[in-house]
């Protein structure tokens, strides 16, 4: 683990406090794979939805790598049951019967900038945000070390830099304090944090965490190398409370 090497402001929201986050009122949340919505973010998906907020949730890959050697499970039988387990997990979360795409790039292989496949990925999400019109965005760390979740980012980011919009963005961390170089970590004055407190959700989360079974190491036991969420990883990431970054520069 790689400490963050500059300070930065952080703002503490707690439940009673009027924020302009907890205010928020449509919220598009960006996932790379199917369960980085519930580590990332759910904590503070569940807050919002029991004060009858309104989400939508774009699921950028089809998360088909995660057990390539499996020979019972091909990616195609992966990525189904993960976009199943995507749905539990929203449920879970409160948001179950609200808006969900899911955009099935190709998991740790999404198109190239600029590419066909990814404008057309890009003219979707834009679509998307100019017709939900979200005052908030949760999106991956720009610089969480994994390649879906930098792509997506850029995607996200380059979608919302076309329309009028300007809402609230918020970015989370998977793989940055388990897998982060010092260069991955936010620069002095590029961001400010912001600490939710979810002890309250916390229950909540942790079942929607669960609910991505295929990613527990238990459902699919033919792939000895296949991707497992450590019960360390999951203890992390489903504490009493979730850390974003704002970037300081509104226009970044």
């Amino acid at each position: 683990m790689v400490a963050w090497p500059y300070s930065a402001t952080t703002e503490v929201i707690g439940m009673a406090e009027n924020t302009g986050l907890l205010t928020s009122e449509r919220i598009l949340v960006v996932a790379p794979h199917p369960d980085d919505e519930s580590l990332g973010c759910g904590g503070l998906i569940a807050k919002l939805a029991a004060r009858g907020r309104t989400f939508c949730t774009a699921f950028i890959t089809d998360g088909g790598a995660s057990h390539r050697g499996s020979l019972t499970w091909s990616r195609e039988r992966v990525a189904a049951r993960r976009e199943r387990e995507a749905v539990d997990a929203l449920h879970h979360l409160g948001i179950g019967a609200h808006a969900k795409f899911f955009f099935r790039l190709l998991d740790a292989d999404m198109p190239a900038f600029a590419s066909a496949e990814w404008q057309s990925a890009l003219t979707k999400l834009e679509k998307i945000v100019r017709t939900f019109h979200p005052d908030l965005v949760l999106l991956p760390w720009r610089r969480d070390p994994h390649c879906d979740h930098r792509n997506s980012w850029r995607l996200a980011r380059t979608a919302i830099r076309q329309t009028p919009l300007t809402p609230m963005i918020l970015e989370y961390t998977i793989w940055l304090d388990e897998l982060g170089a010092p260069q991955d970590y936010p620069r002095e004055n590029e961001v400010e944090s912001v600490v939710v407190d979810v002890s309250s959700e916390r229950e909540q989360k942790r079942a929607a965490v669960a609910a991505h079974l295929s990613q527990m190491g238990n459902l699919i036991d033919d792939d000895p190398d296949g991707f497992r969420l450590s019960p360390a990883t999951i203890d992390r990431l489903t504490g009493t409370s979730e850390t974003y970054w704002r970037a300081v520069d509104e226009g970044d």
